[in-house]
Parts: structure tokens; sequence; C-alpha cells
């Protein structure tokens, strides 16, 4: 990957970020979200796989933050080392998976239809995990509930939430992850 003449690859931001500032995470991944997705689309042809794996290399790099070191390359040098770590699992595991597929004599194509993914869904109770989280809703301040409806259940991009709630696109993401950091925690606690 090229670097661009002045572009940190996110350095800044991750070097903020290092230091307790998960805004700057935030920008960090808006700048490379698209570039990750694009390194894993091109590499599985699969869209899906290529969303998951993004997310688990910006999971992956925000649970390592602290081996983050700026003097040993950009930020997004040392993001794309992840994803090429995170490639490299998902084709091993590929292999495993395949192999014992094989072995067993089970197909490896199986698709599922929407009326499937339904009663997959009916299989699996969730209504306790559902009374948790509307119990942990019901704890959040009403500002952080507006930020995080409208962040996750309505799907907005931070700058409409921002708008929405007529604060800085900043403090709309900071609310959104406090209220997400209360929402982990009292699942946690109360599971």
């Amino acid at each position: 990957m090229r670097a661009i003449e002045g572009d940190t690859g996110g350095s800044l931001d991750l070097a903020a970020a290092v230091r307790g500032d998960m805004d700057a995470f935030g920008r960090f991944y808006d700048e490379n979200i698209h570039a990750v997705l694009r390194y894993f689309h091109s590499r599985t042809a699969c869209p899906d796989t290529a969303a998951d794996l993004a997310a688990e290399t910006f999971a992956a790099a925000l649970g390592s933050l602290h081996r983050y070191r700026a003097a040993d390359g950009s930020g997004r040098q040392w993001l794309f080392g992840i994803a090429r770590h995170q490639l490299t699992r998902y084709w091993r595991w590929r292999r495993v998976d395949s192999r014992a597929r094989e072995r067993l004599g089970v197909a490896s194509d199986i698709s599922l239809d929407d009326l499937s993914y339904q009663r997959i869904d009916e299989l699996v109770d969730f209504a306790p995990i559902r009374r948790e989280l509307e119990h942990g809703l019901a704890r959040l301040s009403p500002r952080l509930l507006a930020a995080v409806t409208l962040r996750i259940d309505e799907e907005l991009p931070y700058a409409e939430v921002a708008r929405r709630l007529d604060c800085s696109e900043s403090a709309a993401r900071a609310r959104v992850s406090r209220a997400l950091r209360k929402l982990g925690a009292h699942l946690e606690v109360e599971s």
C-alpha cells in the first residue's frame, strides 16, 4: 500500500486512541474501513466474508492498541498487518474445516433460505437477552439513549446523529461510545 505524501496513515488518531481517546479510534476506523473491506473482498470475492474479516480486524486492532508504536510505521501499515494475519487465520480455518467436512462426507455449500433463518431464530430463546438489553437501555440517560438509538437502531451516520442531537459529531460519537460501554458492562454483569 503506497503512502500519500503528508498522509500519516492514521498514526495521529491511533496515538490519541492509545491515550484513551476512543473518538480518535472512530476516526481511524472511518478513514480505513473502505480500504480494509476492499482488501478482503479482493482476496475472498465474498462481501459477507470481507465484512466479517474487517470487523475482526478492527476488533483485534482495538484490543491490541497498547502494542501500537508509531515509530514502527503508519497506523494504516499496522492495521494491514493485522488484516493480513486475520486473512491467514481465515484461510487456515477454511482448509481445516474443508478437510473435516470431506472426511465426514458433509456438504460444504449449505445455503439457507429466509424461512430457514427464521426457524433458527425461533429455536434460539432471545427473550432473556432482550429483557436484559431493555433493562440496560432503561438505565441510560436520555442523552445517551437518544444517541445510541439514532446510531444503532436507526442506522444513521454520525453527522446526522449530531445534527438531530444538536451537538458536534465528536460529541455524538462519544455519547454512542459511552452508551455501548454501559450496555456492554450491564450485559456482562447481569448475564
